[in-house]
């Protein structure tokens, strides 16, 4: 494994870090959980595999990621460094950072959490949330009290202020989405690690719609990677402003493959990565649809299977993957038998609106792209 400088923080991360949003799942007691027989072995041979680096968040995995990692990696905390979110929407005064920081620590069964992000950050929610509440003051008074070691933030959009934020001195770390297809933060990323921040990039594989590329995105790039995964780690390892990737990996199968093509992230040539820059033109249709099944819109009060059914589309209209998108439909089944919901009972609510970081106007999409699934 590779190991970069993450920013000023004085420890050293792998280029592939673990992102703790895709565990395995299972049902029990009609509810959905993280696997833990499953989920358990393959983070620890992560570790065994040279990545120090996990990223969960409260509402992963059904809101059970939290609690799976800790269980996880108690046991060996002190090879690992650990991130997690706070649930900014929730705060409505000053104590309740450490509040909610501290059942977090108790959810992961930690004295305390390496990186604590503000996540999926505004210049607005900023200045509305974060000063107005002072929740810097509280994040450094919950270093004083030896419950975090740094404050990071996430973002989603905004790209034009994040500069302004970087620039506050407030955050030891950047995360930030990134891939062959959405180069909007290439420059933020630059900008931060020019002013010391670590830097980390989430969504390289565009929440798996360039992987299912597989051979036709190879060729439609012209690249010599050995798959399409590859090739898409490899653009994002080429950027001289990234630290570290965040992969959400599911099997022992992916965690190997992309440990594999991490061994090489120092090594990738500017050239080979500027081609790739010149031929994306070629993935536009991605854009019609700019879903990375983040699962934010799990706050859907119908459950609908909103980030799966995009997902389906996006195997459809870039890639023609018909085939396997029929057996998908026909099958109803998501992952460990969970079945997936349709749009017929959407009510329009709006909250899945609300917790889209990409803006994307959910119940209007769902009446488009259904009926062309339902005809496939």
């Amino acid at each position: 494994m590779i190991y970069r400088d993450f920013g000023k923080t004085g420890i050293k991360v792998p280029a592939l870090g673990f992102g703790c949003m895709r565990l395995p799942m299972t049902e029990k007691d009609g509810k959905q959980m993280v696997d833990d027989e499953l989920a358990t072995p393959l983070m620890k041979r992560a570790v065994e595999l040279g990545i120090n680096f996990f990223d969960t968040h409260w509402f992963y995995c059904n809101f059970d990621s939290q609690r799976a990692v800790g269980a996880a990696l108690h046991s060996i905390r002190d090879k690992v460094h650990l991130s997690s979110k706070i649930m900014l929407h929730l705060i409505e005064k000053p104590e309740d950072f450490i509040d909610y920081l501290r059942r977090a620590l108790d959810l992961m069964q930690l004295e305390y959490i390496d990186f604590y992000h503000f996540p999926a950050l505004s210049y607005k929610t900023y200045q509305d949330k974060v000063l107005g509440l002072k929740l810097i003051d509280q994040a450094e008074k919950a270093k004083s009290i030896g419950l975090m070691r740094h404050l990071s933030m996430s973002f989603h959009s905004d790209v034009d202020k994040m500069h302004e934020l970087i620039d506050t001195g407030a955050f030891s770390t950047l995360l930030g989405q990134y891939n062959i297809v959405d180069r909007r933060n290439e420059d933020i990323f630059a900008y931060a690690k020019s002013k010391g921040l670590g830097t980390m990039v989430m969504g390289p594989l565009m929440g798996g719609a360039l992987s299912d590329g597989g051979q036709q995105f190879l060729e439609c790039m012209g690249s010599g990677a050995s798959s399409a995964t590859e090739m898409a780690l490899r653009f994002v390892w080429g950027h001289p402003g990234v630290d570290m990737v965040l992969s959400g990996m599911n099997t022992l199968q992916e965690l190997e493959e992309n440990v594999r093509y991490a061994e090489n992230a120092d090594s990738i040539p500017g050239e080979e990565r500027q081609a790739l820059i010149e031929r994306s033109h070629e993935l536009k249709e991605l854009n019609d649809l700019y879903c990375t099944n983040c699962n934010y819109c799990h706050v859907c009060p119908e459950k609908i299977s909103i980030g799966w059914i995009f997902t389906q589309y996006l195997r459809h209209k870039i890639w023609g993957l018909d085939e396997s998108v029929r057996k998908r439909l026909a099958s109803g089944i998501i992952w460990n038998n969970v079945r997936y919901k349709g749009p017929e009972a959407c009510t329009e609510c709006g909250l899945c609106l609300n917790a889209c970081p990409q803006k994307i106007n959910i119940p209007s999409e769902l009446k488009r792209v259904w009926p062309i699934l339902s005809k496939l």
